[in-house]
């Protein structure tokens, strides 16, 4: 069933570059009204099939048919597999300079679960854990998310290097919300993943950081699909991704 938010109808407005004043005079409504859309949870029918006859669109373009777009699904990591909020209790020295941290894994509950789920301990009850060899002993936010989709696939050589192909598991480091206020360190990292409100998960490259209007510019390596810009307002989570683990 699909969900007519009308948050997505504002985000469909904005992805098609017209304004709220356009919008109501095309709807016939007033301005106030468009804002009220933009507010409501569920838009009556008439309003949608109002918006689908004014726009010449299809449900799918302002509403879609499977919800947000889920470019990477959720696992967590952590130190310890009790240990959900990592904070570098137990590492297993290999006695080579290297560390053995294990990671409890979460499949996709429902994918779009995660968005309403992460903050919940519950959430990583009884997970299975794999392992990952690090150098030292993180602290922070550390998850894992499996590639889903083909945003970052590129059949451009130069590019092989930063392509994530499905099914990779691209580990990030949260980026916790009081440092959006500073630049992002984009030039450090080649990667991040978003966890936006409305838009799903998404991994891509970051190009942009408006630190005055609060936004990011993101980017694919796929050139089928454009670069955007977001608010920084409407993402929940960023992570700069670290490394991959791909299964052989």
């Amino acid at each position: 069933m699909i969900d007519y938010q009308g948050e997505k109808f504002r985000l469909f407005l904005k992805r098609s570059d017209i304004s709220v004043h356009t919008a109501a005079e095309l709807l016939k409504v007033s301005r106030q009204a468009v804002y009220l859309f933009f507010k409501t949870s569920s838009l009556k029918r008439e309003t949608v099939n109002k918006i689908l006859d004014t726009f010449r669109v299809s449900e799918s373009d302002i509403w879609g048919e499977n919800g947000p777009r889920l470019e990477a699904k959720p696992l967590h990591l952590a130190s310890d597999p009790n240990d959900h909020d990592n904070d570098g209790s137990r590492f297993e020295d290999l006695g080579d300079g290297t560390l053995r941290m294990r990671v409890p894994i979460i499949p996709a509950k429902a994918q779009a679960g995660y968005l309403r789920g992460f903050q919940d301990p519950e959430y990583y009850d009884d997970l299975k854990t794999l392992s990952v060899e690090v150098y030292k002993e993180h602290r922070g936010n550390y998850l894992a998310f499996e590639v889903d989709g083909d945003s970052m696939m590129t059949t451009d050589p130069s590019l092989f290097e930063y392509m994530a192909l499905p099914g990779w598991k691209a580990v990030g480091r949260e980026v916790q919300r009081h440092h959006w206020k500073f630049k992002l360190h984009t030039h450090k990292t080649d990667t991040w993943i978003i966890v936006h409100n409305y838009e799903g998960i998404l991994i891509k490259n970051i190009v942009n950081h408006d630190v005055d209007a609060a936004t990011i510019t993101i980017h694919s390596l796929n050139p089928k699909y454009q670069d955007e810009v977001l608010q920084l307002n409407d993402i929940a989570q960023i992570f700069s991704v670290v490394k991959y683990i791909i299964d052989k």
